[in-house]
């Protein structure tokens, strides 16, 4: 374990001995072009020290890969040996065991709420030794988005460092699938909400809003693949509008030197392009006046970083306002950055809805579906593929970070806890909810990702994140996740793009019980592709909406479809919201604590969304009750004649 913290510390200190520069500040004129950037970029001092970091680092992810049992056995060691004397593990009589059988055994397999009222006395400022021997440091806060709640995982400062380590193997496998990449800026837009203390007095933020401020990235050593267009002040501006906007005029002002253009999620970036639709006339007057609007950004360290990178450029602000106001906005990602050659984001999961509008306003720019598997639990995998198309991404798990397990997934519901194997375990194509074991105290607890196992990575498993494992709809027997919503929802996308230009904004569902039996509800928020100010779309005709009702329920299961024939389950209803919707949603969640790096909106929602059900039924603008019932498959309808195909 000493070898892997001392390989980094070495990194680290080397990079913060050479540093030259504070973060965030142009290495460059930003009028320099990008034929001159690339050879300024080669020449620079730290660029040698800069790539043999990067090749320790691939040698290391080669080593620990080789033998991944072997370093799973090394670190589940470490850390019950470090962790024995805890209050959580004593209850088990390990009685000083580091053995992984022993440990296998006697140590339950737990849910978040299992440990929620030992978190809660941390949180209250308890320092005894309840999960972990080292002294917790900060909490990170999951979204809360799915539940309604947020979980709050403790760290240490180990557990930091781990992360550290992960974040920075995911420069190599960019930098040689993609040659250049170093060559050039990020325009990263993220914004690093401030956190806040606890009643013991602990830091409690995002675990990606944490790091971003963290020594890791403001001591970070020259690393030309995370050049960003923005001085690191705007990551933490005033506020999430105030942080984009300075994010948009800083890439605008280095529109030439820009390869790489991205957000944490692909919920932001989304949103980000959404308010240069709204902005751009202000945006605008800023670059041809060489200043920043005191109405939108505020805050005055926000305001002094970013005067350096400003200059009067009435040329460019007079291309952004062409290029803003043309009718479509398909493509504006190339036109106003003209050298980006990819959009660096997440979009695995739920979150693969938002890959058709990203390729609208990319022009089909290849889409990287985040480097790094992270999650508030740990960062867990690298990204070794980054240009493989979004469907298809995938990460080999890092031995080294977690002691991970593996709860199968048999037939879309869980195998249970009896059947768990270890990560030398796993069967190629099979699906898996994963199960961490972290230095930071979590013990076998899931994480709640249901993953595929694709293949490997020398012995190490590499994995895609299916889903979350929470089921989203259910009325009857009918079970209805993620992935089934989400391929429902893309159909009926598709349908109205093609037939009335119509581009999805967002969408979630819920299950009205006001009717007897219940249904389903989905709803969407739809986008315009005309560069429209008006906040509605059109009425949409029935039968459109129809043949979308139809797209999303032949996307169901077997048990779904076949509840519908029995009349278990009322007619599927669509209901279209106004834009600016769930941009109410979001607003709720950051009013509750949530960071808008970090958020996502919840594709299913129930009684504790009550609020968001209202700022739905507010928004309402058209609804449509499904005519038809989905029909079965012909081999099933054959095998059970008595089920009978009956339209509702």
């Amino acid at each position: 374990m000493g070898s892997i913290t001392a390989e980094f510390e070495t990194c680290e200190s080397e990079g913060q001995e050479s540093r030259t520069e504070p973060c965030g500040k142009p290495s460059v004129d930003p009028n320099v072009g990008y034929e001159k950037l690339r050879v300024i970029e080669q020449q620079h001092p730290l660029s040698k020290q800069w790539r043999e970091r990067g090749s320790k680092y691939s040698e290391y992810l080669e080593d620990i890969t080789t033998d991944p049992r072997l370093e799973q056995e090394r670190l589940l060691k470490h850390i019950l040996k470090k962790n024995s004397g805890t209050q959580y593990l004593q209850q088990f009589a390990l009685n000083g065991s580091a053995d992984v059988n022993t440990f296998r055994k006697l140590v339950p397999v737990c849910e978040y709420d299992n440990i929620r009222p030992l978190v809660e006395r941390i949180v209250a400022g308890e320092k005894s030794q309840i999960l972990t021997a080292d002294p917790v440091v900060e909490f990170y806060a999951s979204s809360g988005t799915t539940e309604g709640v947020a979980k709050l995982y403790p760290v240490t400062e180990e557990d930091t460092s781990f992360r550290a380590i992960s974040w920075r193997m995911r420069g190599p496998p960019l930098n040689s699938r993609l040659p250049g990449s170093d060559q050039g800026k990020f325009l990263f837009m993220v914004f690093v909400s401030p956190g806040w203390r606890t009643v013991g007095g602990l830091m409690q933020q995002s675990a990606g809003g944490s790091f971003l401020q963290s020594k890791y990235i403001r001591k970070r050593p020259f690393d030309p693949s995370f050049n960003l267009t923005s001085p690191d002040a705007v990551m933490a501006a005033g506020s999430y509008m105030e942080s984009v906007y300075c994010h948009l005029i800083c890439g605008l002002l280095q529109r030439k030197e820009v390869l790489r253009l991205g957000s944490m999620f692909s919920t932001a970036l989304v949103g980000a392009f959404r308010n240069l639709e709204e902005w751009w006339p202000e945006i605008c007057e800023d670059l041809a006046a060489g200043k920043l609007s005191e109405t939108r950004v505020q805050t005055g360290f926000v305001r002094a970083a970013v005067q350096p990178y400003l200059r009067a450029d009435p040329e460019l602000a007079e291309f952004v306002k062409e290029e803003c106001s043309k009718k479509s906005w398909n493509g504006i990602i190339r036109r106003l950055w003209p050298n980006c050659r990819v959009i660096d984001t997440v979009c695995t999961g739920s979150m693969s809805a938002y890959v058709p509008i990203l390729y609208h306003y990319g022009d089909n720019l290849p889409v990287i579906c985040s480097l790094l598997y992270g999650t508030s639990e740990g960062f867990f995998g690298v990204n070794l593929n980054p240009l493989s198309p979004p469907e298809e991404i995938s990460y080999a798990l890092i031995p080294t970070v977690a002691y991970y397990e593996f709860s199968p997934i048999a037939g879309g519901e869980e195998d249970g806890a009896d059947n768990v194997v270890d990560l030398t375990g796993v069967k190629e194509g099979e699906e898996y909810e994963i199960i961490v074991t972290t230095v930071s105290g979590l013990y076998r607890c899931r994480v709640g990702d249901i993953v595929r196992v694709v293949g490997y990575y020398n012995a190490t498993p590499v994995v895609q994140i299916v889903r979350r494992k929470n089921i989203v709809l259910s009325v009857d027997t009918d079970k209805t996740d993620e992935t089934e919503l989400l391929h429902g929802v893309t159909r009926a996308a598709k349908l109205l793009d093609d037939q009335l230009q119509l581009k999805l904004g967002e969408y979630t569902s819920t299950v009205d019980y006001s009717t007897a039996p219940a249904h389903y509800v989905i709803y969407m928020e739809l986008l315009r592709d005309d560069n429209s100010d008006e906040s509605t779309v059109d009425t949409i005709p029935s039968d459109i909406l129809e043949q979308c009702c139809v797209s999303i329920e032949m996307s169901f299961n077997i048990i779904y479809r076949r509840n519908r024939a029995y009349r278990r389950i009322s007619s599927l209803e669509l209901r279209i919201v106004r834009n600016g919707t769930f941009q109410r949603f979001a607003e709720l969640a950051f009013s509750r604590g949530a960071s808008p790096t970090q958020y996502k909106p919840p594709r299913g929602l129930g009684d504790k969304h009550s609020a968001e059900l209202e700022i739905l039924a507010d928004g309402l603008i058209q609804s449509h009750i499904s005519q038809s019932c989905p029909p079965l498959p012909e081999d099933y309808a054959k095998a059970h004649p008595s089920v009978k195909h009956n339209n509702q």
